[in-house]
């Protein structure tokens, strides 16, 4: 990879990580609601559910979506009824001060998400595919590009999180906090809106 393509493939991957997707907003509701610390398994799971994606991508996985499209079809669509489970969640929780068992989204379901997210999927095969040029120059790359990938993963996460936990002042406030959870839960279900026309 050339300084020129990793110019390059640094800023689409910080475009990718920060700009709003289902990730970010589930991160943006976490942090409002249970603070920044008990988010970190949530931007943990985030950040290692995605490297193994990339590394996946790598692999051959972004190949063999291309040639069965059904089947990445129907990884949008589970992940459609995935991310309605997860509206669902935060659209429902209530302060943690106030329910004992309202718990943020843990490690192990954040890393899952990232292998059915729309979003990330799409991210993984186009960077593939317009960044290597043979399979030879992919074994050379991947490893940059799955460092990258989860450096600015973790940059975007974190701020995502961090501007939840800003406005959890104002949440204090029932009221405020139901309107927020259920704005987030329905930002998240916009968010799948090109996955889901798409189907």
């Amino acid at each position: 990879m050339t300084l020129a393509s990793l110019i390059s493939f640094s800023i689409f991957a910080l475009t990718a990580a920060v700009t709003p997707g289902p990730n970010n907003i589930m991160l943006a509701a976490s942090g409002a609601n249970y603070g920044f610390r008990r988010t970190l398994p949530h931007i943990i799971g985030i950040c290692v559910g995605f490297g193994f994606l990339v590394i996946a991508g790598g692999l051959g996985l972004g190949t063999f979506l291309q040639n069965f499209p059904q089947f990445f079809s129907f990884v949008k669509l589970f992940a459609l009824f995935f991310l309605l489970y997860l509206a669902w969640r935060i659209g429902t929780a209530s302060s943690p001060e106030i329910s004992k068992d309202s718990k943020p989204i843990r490690f192990h379901t954040a890393a899952f998400f990232q292998w059915i997210n729309p979003k990330g999927l799409t991210v993984v095969i186009s960077s593939i595919a317009a960044y290597t040029e043979t399979a030879t120059s992919i074994w050379q790359a991947l490893p940059l590009m799955v460092l990258i990938f989860v450096l600015v993963t973790a940059i975007g996460t974190c701020l995502w999180a961090l501007l939840g936990t800003l406005i959890s002042e104002f949440l204090a406030n029932k009221k405020h906090r139901v309107a927020f959870n259920i704005t987030m839960a329905f930002l998240l279900l916009v968010s799948m809106l090109p996955a889901i026309l798409s189907l």
